[in-house]
């Protein structure tokens, strides 16, 4: 995969991060310890408990470091980014070795020292990490270290890979230019128009190239497989890129099959042990949520009981997972019999049919309680795109392409497109693409932050009704 080019670049980073947190424990020791800045106590601790700590110290940064990204491909790193997370780790760090010496009872511990320590390391990281960024990206500019590379095809395609090997430096990729049938379409920051596909072979000898990429929009009539023939007399490394543009993707990527590449475009991202890991988080909660919400649910069946005639629980059709029909079981908050004349409508915010004490259920989303049984039968997760009904489905997979591919995940009490507004009667096209976002940036850290967001924004949903 690209991203190994940038792996020694990563692993540095580990070091010299290692190293800084090493250097910043040692210095804090020194100047708590063996400066005149601070009183220094009668019965100073030695030095090596403190370099026992450190033992035990670097690999927790270490495994932090790695847990917020910091050693990953991500298309969206930044200097400023990666400066933010490293002040963050530091802080958490810090924290939680504060309250590990705590409870060990290592009252020896200088909480001066620790503090000395926090700023230091901060510090240290961020000025580290830039000066890394700083220090490749000049010698990316006298082309030291770098791979050349040349781009088959002047299309669509083609201007997003030289858009996005730009967006990388750290890869080491320096474009030297592309070939087509043409220059026409090559605007103002286009790579050089180095000839036809005619020229393929000779470009590459003449400028020394490393890389090829062949990225051919579907229109293209040119024959890749000739390309990569022609390719074999050369000592250049060649990839194909497929044109998957204006297509929804979720998960993309290349699989191996014993030898035979696949590309894979649509695929669930809960997969193998995350998806293990997904439904024991939602046991968990939806088992904790029953249990001690029992006082809350029986109080809000004894007020449904009393304010309407009728059935406490209300069971309805959605579909969920890979397009599985499930009934999902909601507090009635409506008449009985409410869409006998309209049949399957969409609610609004003056509803005539929802009963009163319906109404301040679904002010405060107390009516999707129940559901956290169906999160614990499995039918549905706590964060995931809201499931729909399948009368409403049948007409949104016509009007809105993709609109299925939200069933590649199970389908959640709460979501990426419900924590930005979009409940009751919105935009289904932003729902569609929320969801989609969702699935493409799946992780439990994800969820988390969802679940914690739906939690702060429960009583102040303008849209819950």
């Amino acid at each position: 995969m690209l991203e190994k080019y940038s792996e020694i670049f990563r692993t540095v980073c580990g070091i010299v991060d290692l190293a800084v947190i090493s250097i910043a424990w040692a210095a804090a020791y020194a100047l708590r310890f063996h400066t005149d800045l601070f009183p220094v106590p009668p019965f100073p601790t030695p030095m090596v408990n403190y370099a026992w700590l450190l033992v035990g110290m670097l690999p927790v940064w270490h495994l932090l470091l790695r847990h917020r990204g910091l050693y990953e491909h991500d298309a969206r790193r930044s200097v400023f980014r990666d400066a933010r997370t490293l002040v963050q780790v530091s802080l958490v760090g810090t924290v939680m070795f504060v309250t590990l010496t705590f409870f060990a009872r290592m009252f020896w511990v200088s909480r001066l020292t620790v503090l000395i320590f926090f700023v230091l390391s901060a510090f240290g990281l961020v000025v580290a990490r830039t000066a890394m960024y700083v220090g490749l990206d000049e010698l990316r500019k006298r082309g030291k270290y770098a791979q050349r590379l040349l781009i088959v095809g002047t299309g669509p395609l083609a201007h997003e890979v030289h858009r996005r090997f730009k967006e990388h430096p750290e890869m080491g990729f320096r474009i030297i230019g592309c070939l087509g049938p043409s220059s026409a379409g090559l605007g103002e920051g286009s790579p050089p128009y180095l000839g036809t596909y005619g020229d393929l072979q000779k470009t590459v000898i003449d400028h020394q190239i490393d890389q090829v990429a062949i990225a051919l929009d579907r229109s293209d009539p040119a024959d890749p497989t000739k390309m990569i023939l022609e390719l074999h007399d050369t000592t250049a490394a060649v990839r194909i890129v497929p044109d998957l543009l204006g297509l929804n993707t979720v998960q993309a990527g290349i699989d191996d099959l014993d030898g035979l590449p696949m590309v894979r475009v649509v695929e669930s991202p809960a997969v193998g042990w995350h998806r293990v890991a997904k439904r024991l988080i939602d046991i968990g909660v939806s088992a904790a949520a029953l249990v001690f919400g029992a006082p809350l649910i029986g109080t809000i069946t004894l007020g449904i009981r009393l304010t309407s005639q009728g059935p406490i629980f209300y069971r309805q059709e959605r579909m969920g997972l890979d397009g599985r029909i499930f009934n999902m079981v909601k507090f009635r908050t409506m008449h009985v019999g409410a869409e006998d004349e309209t049949g399957p409508v969409w609610a609004t915010s003056d509803d005539p049919r929802r009963t009163r004490f319906g109404r301040f259920l679904r002010r405060f989303n107390l009516d999707e309680i129940p559901q956290f049984w169906n999160v614990l039968k499995g039918d549905m997760s706590l964060v995931g795109p809201r499931p729909e009904r399948p009368e409403f489905i049948r007409e949104f997979r016509t009007k809105f392409p993709g609109y299925m591919l939200r069933h590649k995940m199970k389908g959640g009490m709460t979501g990426l497109a419900q924590i930005n507004g979009c409940r009751g009667n919105t935009s289904i096209e932003t729902r569609l693409e929320h969801d989609i976002a969702y699935l493409r940036r799946w992780s439990l850290r994800f969820d988390l932050k969802i679940l914690v967001l739906t939690i702060s924004r429960a009583f102040t949903d303008p849209n819950a009704y």
